[in-house]
């Protein structure tokens, strides 16, 4: 399995993550992709423990679970 370089921002799909305004025990998976009328990145995530949650919350608020070795 190739490594993959996610400084910059650099999300996909299937990628987990957490959002710095929600703080560290909401944990989400990111299921698609947006862009604003300005042009900015939003991110379309669904939450790991609870199914019901999706939100949309800009790439520049996320942290990548799995590079920093948290999951």
């Amino acid at each position: 399995m190739p490594i993959r370089d996610v400084t910059n921002h650099r999300f996909r799909e299937g990628d987990l993550v957490k959002v710095a305004s929600l703080g560290d025990k909401l944990m989400f998976c990111i299921i698609g992709f947006k862009r604003t009328t300005k042009g900015d990145k939003i991110a379309v995530l669904k939450g790991l423990y609870n199914q019901d949650l999706i939100i949309e919350k800009p790439i520049t608020e996320l942290t990548n679970l799995l590079i920093r070795g948290q999951l």
